[in-house]
């Protein structure tokens, strides 16, 4: 047996002491496995994540979706952050008011339509993310410390170009 086929076998006794003898089958041999890969990968990710953060903060993933938008792009409308997240309106609706009631973030009008209503952070809700983001980060590099260099930015290449091409997939709502 070489060295490669060893640490094969090795990673997949892994996986099945972690995550159960189906995972290996779910994750290699069905219709859906890319589908399923990266559900998987993403619900491995954020599950935790988001448990932390709401255990620690008090926040949860639509709160945090917010705010994290928010300090990326200031004054965006609630049906903004629903756009650029996939997550249904009536969470991001709840998620906002939640938000407001601890002073995280405000509302404002903008000047050409005073119907519509944008939201910001406050320096309240700035502070928080600033002790949030760090999770994320570490979570990130936990994830991304089995690929090299080159692997890396052929997964973010490919991944990138995946995302770029979902216009002609995703529905529009």
């Amino acid at each position: 047996m070489n060295e490669q086929t060893r640490a094969s076998l090795e990673t997949v006794e892994r996986m099945i002491g972690r995550f159960g003898e189906a995972s290996v089958k779910m994750l290699t041999d069905t219709p859906l496995v890319h589908a399923w890969r990266i559900s998987f990968l993403a619900n491995f990710f954020t599950g935790p994540i988001y448990r932390d953060i709401g255990a620690s903060f008090g926040l949860s993933r639509p709160q945090f979706v917010i705010l994290f938008c928010l300090s990326q792009k200031p004054g965006l409308a609630a049906k903004d952050v629903c756009l650029l997240t996939g997550l249904p309106k009536n969470s991001i609706s709840r998620a906002v008011s939640e938000l407001m009631e601890r002073d995280l973030i405000e509302r404002e009008t903008r000047d050409e339509d005073k119907r519509s209503k944008t939201l910001v952070l406050t320096a309240e809700g700035a502070r928080l993310l600033d002790l949030v983001i760090p999770l994320f980060e570490t979570r990130q590099e936990a994830m991304r410390a089995t690929l090299t260099d080159e692997e890396l930015r052929q997964f973010d290449a490919l991944v990138e170009k995946m995302i770029f091409a979902m216009p002609d997939w995703v529905a529009p709502e």
